[in-house]
């Protein structure tokens, strides 16, 4: 199989709420896509960060009245998890979405399937855009892996 775009970064609490866009040019006469996704660490298990970090969420989204009840049993949130997820497009537009907490991802669009969250479809030539959308870091540091190749379809479909 081809490989077509393999990428890693790491992010911060600060990369919370961004997106990062990868595109890649895909030539004629493929017929699959496979993408394989990847990032870690998934939680911040240490308790007293993620303490700190529960309560400040509940005194300021929560109504003042409940605030004590959430202080509470604020364990029912710990750990907290990072959380990264991809969209594709293709020449045409989007393609599908993997809006999925799993941090380990396989995906596979093509002509007659695709994995859930994707459209099936003609794998076009083109420029295509994955996006990595980086919906919140609790931990220092996540690092993740972004791997897209040509493969050919299989009878069984990854849906992770």
């Amino acid at each position: 199989m081809r490989e077509l775009l393999t990428v890693s970064g790491k992010l911060t609490p600060l990369s919370s709420k961004t997106h990062i866009t990868y595109q890649l040019y895909i030539p004629e006469g493929m017929n699959a896509l496979h993408i394989e996704f990847e990032y870690g660490p998934k939680t911040l298990d240490d308790r007293n960060a993620s303490k700190q970090m529960i309560e400040e969420a509940i005194r300021k989204y929560v109504n003042p009245a409940l605030q004590s009840v959430y202080l509470e049993h604020w364990e029912k949130f710990h750990p907290l998890q990072n959380l990264l997820t991809l969209s594709v497009d293709d020449p045409d537009g989007f393609r599908g979405s993997a809006h999925r907490h799993p941090n380990h991802q396989q995906h596979i669009l093509s002509l007659h399937e695709s994995s859930p969250g994707f459209f099936s479809g003609p794998i076009q030539n083109g420029v295509w855009k994955v996006t990595v959308s980086v919906h919140c870091i609790v931990t220092q540091e996540c690092e993740y892996q972004l791997r897209i190749r040509e493969g050919e379809v299989s009878h069984e479909m990854a849906t992770v």
